[in-house]
């Protein structure tokens, strides 16, 4: 729920006026991940924010986004490469700092858990 107020908050934040071949702006696009994320169409949100991403791949808050609705899909290396680009393109920005710090606590205990399952599913 959490993430979900950040990613209404990223929305409301300046977007460029570029379209997509569908005629949908950058900030468009962005809406309509957002309100697909809000009612938990998260494919369909990942859908806009890759739309997005064609228009302004390099807008950190889109990427942003965009890792927030791949961590939902269970895609969590798609997800960290997108959280740290974001935070590459704009380190001072709080709300992908915040987004990429949660999400790395939880990576790194999920990766820990993988290696695990796998050592012990690898047998002796």
């Amino acid at each position: 729920m959490r993430r979900l107020a950040i990613l209404l908050a990223v929305l409301a934040l300046g977007a460029c006026a570029s379209s997509t071949s569908s005629g949908l702006s950058f900030k468009e696009e962005m809406r309509e991940g957002v309100t697909a994320a809000t009612r938990g169409y998260w494919q369909e949100a990942l859908f806009r924010f890759e739309r997005a991403r064609a228009i302004a791949p390099d807008d950190a808050r889109m990427l942003n986004n965009l890792a927030v609705a791949l961590e939902a899909l269970g895609r969590y290396d798609d997800a960290l490469a997108a959280y740290k680009k974001a935070v590459s393109l704009n380190p001072k920005d709080t709300i992908v700092k915040r987004n990429y710090s949660r999400f790395a606590e939880f990576y790194t205990s999920y990766a820990k858990g993988v290696k695990a399952k796998e050592k012990k599913d690898a047998g002796p």
